[in-house]
């Protein structure tokens, strides 16, 4: 599982849906869910997590010609190929995260290290999980444990 810090921008919500853009350095990140998880505020620091089967690879420019919001250009670091599926390490502004492609996919795109690729993150497909410290622990303690009388 790949996983990065980011910070809450902007909650947008309809009857249907709500928008998360988060914030990792320089680059502005968009989730969707069904409904906005209810510790989530603007501000907060976030942890962002993908399964590595949800990142699809492209090489060379696709701006404009694909659904998904979300590009990470980067660096392809290493790779190790199956015969079916091949895993891919790429830095990012994020960190490293690591996408399994199939090796078909792999082979065709000519992809080796230290060529540059973008990858494709479907909104749906990043989970939030909260970034809890002591102090916010301290904060919300009372709330976790509250004792029936």
């Amino acid at each position: 599982m790949n996983s990065f810090s980011a910070t809450v921008e902007e909650i947008k919500s309809d009857e249907f849906f709500s928008c998360i853009t988060v914030r990792t350095q320089e680059t502005v990140l968009k989730l969707l869910k069904t409904q906005a998880p209810k510790w989530l505020r603007i501000g907060d620091e976030v942890e962002c997590r993908i399964q590595e089967a949800a990142i699809a690879i492209c090489k060379g420019a696709k701006e404009g010609s694909v659904s998904i919001e979300n590009h990470l250009s980067g660096e392809l670091q290493h790779f190790r190929k199956g015969v079916v599926l091949s895993e891919v390490s790429v830095n990012t502004p994020c960190g490293k995260l690591n996408s399994l492609i199939t090796t078909d996919a792999f082979e065709r795109m000519e992809l080796c290290e230290g060529c540059n690729v973008t990858l494709l993150l479907k909104a749906v497909d990043i989970k939030l999980m909260p970034v809890l410290d002591s102090t916010s622990y301290e904060k919300c303690k009372d709330n976790l444990y509250q004792v029936k009388n």
